[in-house]
């Protein structure tokens, strides 16, 4: 009787488990609303908050790490990717001597719902915190072809600079904004 009674109840505790493993991540994740409410509530550090990447207009929340105290960790609230859900840990930006300047650790592949491939790089908050610049890592390299040619030729250089690529790329803030009202000093607000 004892036996049936703990396989039974084995049985039950599995598929609790099973069900709970197969609800999506986004079941368990405030909306924005929610998160809007959670940062008016809280004391938050200058990073936390709802942040865009201007690119492609994915906006993600950026919250203190309970596990690892000084870290952030970066979730997904929306985004025009659909390999990418409603909740998701995309990220984490660790900290470093400038209370500044972040180690981002963000992961750029997602197979099975699985991500992999971290790419580090170097997140630094602007002055007035409206801004959080990312610096990727940058593999340069050069061919001189003027070698090549003859002695007279090699006068002359031609070069190309595209100005875009010298923009900064990074995130910018949506939520709280600068006097906890949802003003943001890039929009400007008409009464």
């Amino acid at each position: 009787m004892i036996m049936e009674n703990l396989f039974f109840f084995k049985n039950i505790l599995m598929s609790a488990l099973i069900c709970l493993i197969s609800v999506p991540t986004y079941a368990f994740f405030p909306s924005e609303t929610e998160i809007r409410q959670w940062c008016d509530s809280e004391v938050l550090s200058p990073i936390e908050g709802i942040w865009e990447y201007p690119e492609d207009g994915a906006r993600v929340l950026i919250k203190a790490d309970p596990s690892s105290p000084g870290s952030f960790s970066i979730y997904i609230i929306s985004t025009p990717d659909c390999r990418l859900e409603y909740g998701d840990l995309i990220g984490r930006l660790h900290p470093s001597v400038d209370a500044k300047q972040f180690r981002l650790e963000q992961w750029t592949h997602k197979e099975k719902s699985l991500f992999s491939k971290a790419e580090n790089c170097v997140a630094i908050l602007s002055a007035d915190g409206e801004a959080l610049r990312v610096k990727s890592p940058k593999l340069k390299f050069k061919i001189n072809l003027n070698t090549l040619l003859p002695r007279f030729w090699r006068i002359v250089k031609v070069s190309y600079n595209n100005p875009a690529d010298d923009l900064p790329a990074g995130l910018l803030k949506v939520y709280p904004g600068y006097d906890h009202n949802g003003s943001l000093r890039r929009k400007p607000r008409i009464l």
